[in-house]
């Protein structure tokens, strides 16, 4: 694959597919945050499924955002954004399928072509919308033993991980932000990066 200005070859001769569902949304996402900013507003949260941006504050207070337990579907964790930052999440409890005891969800691992399975659920927030949403998926098909490295090769700084046996890894950046709203609490490893 040859990429030169806005042109994309290919001179294998084999069919390539690109799937821009994996940062799509955070595209869409930052353009509609520029066009309020354009717009005079300093305060607001675009969410779309989910995932968020927001901008400002809610009132005298920041904005105050969520986060699903991916078996329980309730919420079992809240975090408090800073001015200009977006939060998204990628995880196997939304679109799926089960058959023979095996769920099957969206999130394809291109090495193998099955879905990634070692983690349920990977949150990130990062400053803008399209990193925060390729870096959720990214490091969802990297697993629970390559996120590390490929969330500090992205840049990302805040990572909560679900495993499939309901683990929590968190690096210490979110850790610290981190409020949970279940008791007792879920036991948590605090995981820095490399």
């Amino acid at each position: 694959i040859t990429i030169t200005n806005n042109v994309i070859s290919n001179d294998s001769g084999q069919a390539i597919h690109f799937d821009l569902g994996g940062f799509a949304k955070g595209v869409i996402i930052d353009r509609t945050i520029e066009y309020l900013r354009k717009a005079g507003i300093n305060n607001a949260i675009v969410n779309a499924g989910g995932d968020l941006r927001t901008i400002g504050s809610a009132g005298d207070r920041p904005w105050r955002i969520g986060i699903r337990h991916p078996r329980d579907l309730a919420v079992f964790a809240s975090i408090t954004t800073r001015d200009d930052e977006s939060v998204f999440t990628s995880g196997d409890y939304e679109r799926y399928f089960e058959y023979q005891g095996k769920r099957y969800h969206h999130i394809i691992d291109p090495r193998s072509g099955y879905p990634a399975d070692t983690v349920s659920s990977v949150t990130v927030i990062h400053r803008d919308s399209a990193t925060a949403d390729a870096a959720a998926t990214a490091l969802f098909i990297a697993g629970k033993q390559d996120w590390p490295r490929i969330a500090k090769s992205m840049g990302i700084e805040h990572v909560m991980i679900i495993d499939k046996e309901n683990k929590v890894f968190i690096t210490p950046e979110l850790a610290e932000r981190m409020e949970y709203e279940i008791s007792p609490p879920p036991a948590v490893e605090i995981h820095p990066l490399p």
